[in-house]
């Protein structure tokens, strides 16, 4: 099956269409070929050339892949499908499959072939944990949260603490301030059980530690990267942070998570001006890591 993956450069949403396209290459044989989307909006945008009556399926995940998805098809088999990996917000009805999460499914209600999924498509992993591993995960300035870089620091701390002589990884990513970054550095030059590991340094793989971390402490600002936590084995902590909108997509997500004991998390109560009292809530030990992947992988194949 020849697949044409269409690129925006959003590891967030390339990260979804990978593990979906590893999930699928378990039941079929693909071959894939990839074009990320070149130029600047609004005045220009485009892909290398693509063959002419040549894939089976055209998928990408992203506004600026949408278009593309469209337009390639025209010149495409008759039985080429195209296939949306999140919510598009224009022409909906020029896609064969569309596969998105849960929180977006008023925006689709008129959509055919339309396969939901909690959260985030992530990576499954079933490996046993190490007992001796902690990964933290630290997003940056947001949306939905106050980004509170000495109050993440200290609950960083505290978590530290209430687990001592463990291995420590520490990660950031490409929205983590500078400021925070120095205090996570200045963190681990302190500890020698603290390893600091930036985005741009690939000699701590992130997803082989995090399947590895028997506990996880992540900012509340991603979804992509709680539910990849959730997907494997350990168990995982949100480090508290207080919301600029409770109506707010993320904001509700995190606190279905939270009130459904599917996740774990720090909680913050003020004794008296400038003292906090901290507290370790944990997830329902009965949970089992998600598999949304799969199951869309499961309900795709049926479509194609």
């Amino acid at each position: 099956m020849n697949i044409l993956w269409i690129k925006d450069n959003n590891i967030g949403h390339e990260k979804q269409v990978k593990v979906l396209l590893d999930e699928l290459s378990k039941i079929k044989e693909l071959n894939i070929d990839e074009r990320t989307v070149k130029g600047f909006f609004p005045f220009f945008r485009y892909i290398d050339d693509v063959k002419e009556q040549h894939y089976d399926i055209i998928i990408g995940a992203g506004h600026k892949t949408y278009p593309f998805l469209i337009d390639v098809k025209k010149y495409q088999k008759v039985h080429t499908k195209n296939i949306a990996i999140l919510a598009p917000s224009f022409k909906k009805n020029k896609f064969d499959i569309i596969c998105a999460p849960f929180h977006d499914e008023n925006k689709l209600k008129s959509c055919k072939n339309l396969i939901l999924f909690e959260g985030s498509l992530s990576k499954v992993s079933l490996d046993e944990p190490d007992q001796d591993l902690i990964m933290i995960a630290v997003g940056g300035k947001n949306n939905h949260y106050k980004f509170n870089e000495t109050n993440i620091v200290f609950q960083i701390n505290y978590f530290i603490s209430i687990h001592p002589n463990k291995d420590v990884y520490i990660f950031n990513s490409r929205r983590t301030p500078a400021s925070i970054n120095k205090m996570l550095k200045d963190l681990a030059l302190e500890n020698k059980d603290i390893t600091f590991c930036d985005f741009q340094d690939d000699s701590n793989s992130f997803e082989r530690i995090l399947h590895k971390a028997s506990l996880k402490l992540i900012t509340r600002d991603s979804v992509n990267m709680i539910y990849e936590s959730l997907s494997c084995k350990g168990n995982t902590y949100l480090i508290d942070m207080k919301s600029k909108k409770n109506d707010n997509k993320v904001v509700q997500i995190v606190n279905n998570l939270i009130s459904n004991k599917k996740i774990g998390y720090i909680e913050q109560g003020n004794i008296v001006d400038g003292m906090s009292k901290m507290k370790l809530n944990k997830q329902n030990i009965y949970n089992e890591p998600y598999a949304e992947v799969e199951k869309v992988a499961y309900e795709l194949n049926k479509l194609i």
